[in-house]
């Protein structure tokens, strides 16, 4: 962080200058741009990395790497940085990295990095242990305690945080304006929401009041503000899930019914159906939904006329045990990687200040790093400044690692927006979810 201190980003930011003529002024303020090993945004060169020509293959998320060339010039510079190294990026759906990741692994043809929510592919046993090389690196206290938790199981460090993220209630200023309606704030209600929802829903069908989806992480949220969760226990004393506790059955009872009254359309259930209300915002044909903070920064990267607003998630009667959703994707090593210390160089270079802030910039992708809560550029923003205030409390969703109650789960979801007794939806999944983990514990 000293380059950010060295002189003041922030004016350069808020002038309008973009990232590159910014870091180009930074860097003649008190950087050398000609010899990366030496700036301070970036890891220094590891002279002890072996000569050889290496050939890294890094797989990340097409959402991360085909909107933008970031990730290929961080990979052009490394390659200057490590001239026997060459960097292969593989973009893929990042739903489908996992599947992909395991047959890799049963055919002992794994990449090198790669890009997915690092505590759930440990729990699986995908991911090579870091603590190591962590333990060199001496940086953990530079990312944020959430973003950590999310690359650790089993109180190992199996990755290096790249993002964080929670879901915050995106709104129309407008489709307010014209209903006569206040704007949601910090203190809004779950009831108010919901009254709102109706009253901006119009009788005709050209526009409703909100927008749904039944992708498992988003409707967690909705959970998770009634006071839910999924998985009680930790990888210590173990794990047991709880698909069906009451508080799960009422948030999914308030969610469904809500789409049942008509005041949004029913969702798809298709293969990241979450995208659809962001498409139907942006059409004017939902007046509100819960989004991420790249939901915000698409919004307004394509339509910057559109009076958008954003707050916190509606209050529930959950009290203090309410919380919105975390997420957070992370860099790590597969199981039988033959090149762990240089990827984990490349995941150093990748979750730096440098790149971190660029991806923030360009992608909307927010770096799971501890200056993000106080940079003036994002603190300040009032899009985000509901995400930033969401971090602390949000809940983790870890029910991933455990891909056949995560099945479960969603399939009761579907279920339950397509006219089944949320009770019974979540009660069924919780047997399946059950028998899943009699399968488990028997195992050797």
């Amino acid at each position: 962080m000293n380059w950010l201190r060295e002189c003041d980003l922030g004016w350069f930011i808020r002038q309008g200058w973009s990232v590159w003529l910014a870091l180009i002024v930074l860097s003649g303020c008190a950087l050398n741009p000609s010899t990366p090993e030496e700036l301070s945004d970036l890891p220094a060169v590891n002279p002890g990395i072996p000569v050889e020509p290496v050939t890294l293959e890094v797989w990340l998320s097409l959402d991360i790497l085909a909107p933008d060339p970031l990730f290929q010039e961080l990979a052009t510079d490394f390659e200057k940085a490590y001239p026997n190294v060459k960097i292969n990026l593989h973009g893929f759906v990042y739903q489908s990295i996992p599947e992909r990741l395991k047959k890799a692994l049963q055919v002992g043809d794994p990449p090198d990095v790669v890009q997915a929510h690092v505590a759930a592919m440990a729990a699986r046993g995908f991911a090579e242990p870091l603590d190591n090389l962590w333990d060199a690196w001496s940086a953990q206290d530079e990312f944020l305690p959430q973003a950590m938790d999310q690359v650790t199981w089993d109180r190992v460090k199996y990755g290096v945080p790249l993002d964080i993220y929670t879901l915050v209630l995106i709104y129309n200023k407008a489709h307010f304006d014209e209903a006569g309606l206040a704007y949601p704030d910090a203190g809004y209600t779950w009831k108010q929401f919901a009254a709102d929802a109706a009253a901006l829903t119009r009788p005709d069908g050209t526009r409703y009041g909100v927008g749904f989806t039944t992708d498992p992480w988003h409707v967690f949220a909705w959970l998770a503000e009634a006071g839910g969760n999924l998985v009680a226990g930790d990888s210590f004393i173990g794990y047991r899930f709880t698909l069906d506790a009451t508080a799960n059955i009422e948030g999914l009872r308030f969610l469904t019914m809500m789409a049942r009254n008509g005041y949004g359309p029913l969702p798809t259930t298709r293969p990241r159906d979450h995208e659809d209300p962001r498409k139907l915002f942006l059409a004017g044909k939902i007046a509100m939904f819960f989004g991420t903070p790249y939901d915000i920064h698409y919004i307004v990267t394509h339509a910057p006329d559109l009076p958008i607003g954003v707050t916190t998630l509606p209050k529930t009667p959950a009290g203090a045990s309410a919380a919105s959703a975390l997420g957070s994707t992370g860099l790590f090593v597969p199981r039988g990687s033959r090149n762990r210390q240089i990827a984990f160089e490349f995941m150093k270079w990748a979750t730096s200040d440098r790149y971190g802030l660029m991806m923030a910039r360009r992608l909307g992708r927010y770096p799971a790093r501890r200056w993000l809560l106080s940079a003036p550029h994002f603190a300040g923003d009032p899009l985000l400044k509901p995400f930033l205030a969401q971090l602390e409390s949000a809940r983790p969703y870890i029910l991933d690692a455990f891909p056949e109650a995560e099945r479960a789960y969603a399939d009761a979801i579907k279920a339950a927006f397509y006219g089944a007794d949320p009770a019974d939806a979540l009660r069924l999944a919780q047997e399946e979810a059950n028998q899943y983990a009699g399968k488990i514990s028997r195992e050797p």
